[in-house]
């Protein structure tokens, strides 16, 4: 039903048919307004449908003709003398007709010829004011509306397109993992696999909405932390450690695993040192910090994973404007990064 009504209202725009409304307010106001002042109901009729005319016509010839064609294309010297000329002719084209009704009418205004003229270029310039400020107004209101539409569909584009670039990036690690245990262990290689599964089918029906609920981002996190666990063995110290409450909030989906994913690529390998990752989740009010550290030995300065930042970052642009803070920490031992999100 909305729909429909909306179509209609359209159909209606394009064929200004507001316009039509606007003009018989216009004539009833000033019938009612003069109805006193005259004593033949013709004679008002036809003053004011003069004045109609020719208010209407120096309105659409200005609004749709002359700003168009000579001030928009900035030949203002040719638009000023045109819009002059104009405004003097139908002012003095009103002033001959309200004139001959006058003198139809034997009216003693008939021969005030330079009054009748005054009033006319008053009316025509009064109502080209006005309906050109009111028409300004509202292609200031439609063209600020449709500007937002447009870059809210930009950033609607864009975002599905950081989005879209989590799962090949994701998945390309992954089968990494899977080809580098397929020889090593075969069975782990398995279930790594089964593992994996369970991932893409979360990306594919559980995140198709802007935003989710943080218990299944946490699960998603959860079971790649489980897949990376598999590949890395014992050698590698993973601690996760949610705390506060941690339920009853959403959150766009896949602005953490970026993070997770760059401490397991990068993660040290060192067999006389503890290789370490560490994932800390904490809800202080409104307020959600996610932490990563890992050791390593040390980062390149443009690596694939690095694409997976960039992508973040942009998106924590898009989606928590002013409420987002990221601040990440490099040493030559360790790798850190901590993101504040306000809900």
């Amino acid at each position: 039903m909305t729909d429909t009504r909306i179509t209609l209202w359209q159909k209606l725009y394009r064929i200004k048919a507001h316009h039509l409304v606007l003009w018989v307010c216009y004539f009833l106001f000033w019938m009612t307004v003069y109805q006193e002042q005259y004593k033949s109901k013709v004679m008002l009729l036809f003053v004011i449908s003069f004045y109609f005319v020719f208010n209407a016509a120096t309105f659409y010839s200005v609004i749709y003709v002359l700003i168009p064609r000579y001030f928009n294309t900035r030949r203002y010297g040719l638009f000023c003398l045109l819009f002059v000329g104009m405004l003097l002719v139908a002012s003095a084209g009103l002033a001959v007709c309200i004139s001959m009704i006058f003198k139809a009418n034997n009216s003693v205004f008939a021969s005030h010829y330079s009054v009748i003229f005054f009033y006319a270029l008053t009316s025509n310039g009064t109502v080209l004011g006005a309906f050109g400020a009111a028409k300004f107004l509202v292609d200031r209101v439609k063209n600020d509306r449709h500007s937002r539409i447009v870059e809210h569909q930009r950033l609607e584009s864009e975002l599905q397109y950081l989005k879209a670039q989590v799962n090949p990036h994701f998945l390309f690690n992954a089968i990494n993992s899977v080809y580098f245990l397929i020889k090593k262990d075969p069975d782990m290689a398995s279930e790594t696999l089964i593992k994996l599964s369970d991932l893409l089918r979360f990306q594919l029906y559980d995140c198709s909405d802007d935003k989710i609920a943080i218990e299944k981002e946490l699960e998603y996190l959860q079971n790649y932390i489980a897949l990376e666990k598999l590949r890395k063995g014992s050698k590698v110290k993973v601690d996760y450690a949610p705390e506060g409450i941690l339920s009853g909030f959403q959150i766009a989906p896949f602005l953490m695993i970026p993070f997770l994913e760059n401490a397991f690529k990068f993660v040290s390998n060192d067999s006389d040192k503890p290789n370490e990752i560490r994932f800390g989740l904490t809800r202080n009010d409104n307020q959600l910090v996610a932490t990563f550290f890992n050791t390593h030995d040390g980062l390149p300065k443009s690596t694939v994973g690095g694409i997976g930042l960039k992508n973040v970052k942009r998106r924590l642009e898009l989606l928590y404007p002013d409420r987002h803070t990221l601040h990440i920490d490099s040493t030559a031992r360790t790798y850190s990064v901590t993101l504040t999100l306000t809900l």
